[in-house]
């Protein structure tokens, strides 16, 4: 299991955006406005600055779904 993305919820985008691209020292690896998406690199991991996310949200990669859901349930 590997650590894909997170999304945060970023109300003011473009403020969010300038925060996050100081913060790490870099531009954003992608801009979709509308619908309100900015994706930065996290060094193999996603940031995604989303104005409609409900909060924040963590996606994990799998090699394996069906696996992955039966050991999460046993």
């Amino acid at each position: 299991m590997a650590l894909v993305q997170i999304a945060q919820r970023a109300e003011d985008l473009g403020r969010a955006s300038a925060f996050y691209a100081d913060l790490l020292g870099a531009e954003p690896l992608a801009t979709f406005d509308p619908p309100g998406l900015v994706f930065f690199d996290l060094g193999g991991a996603r940031l995604l600055l989303d104005v409609g996310a409900p909060s924040a949200l963590i996606y994990l990669g799998v090699d394996d779904i069906d696996a992955t859901v039966e050991r999460l349930r046993s």
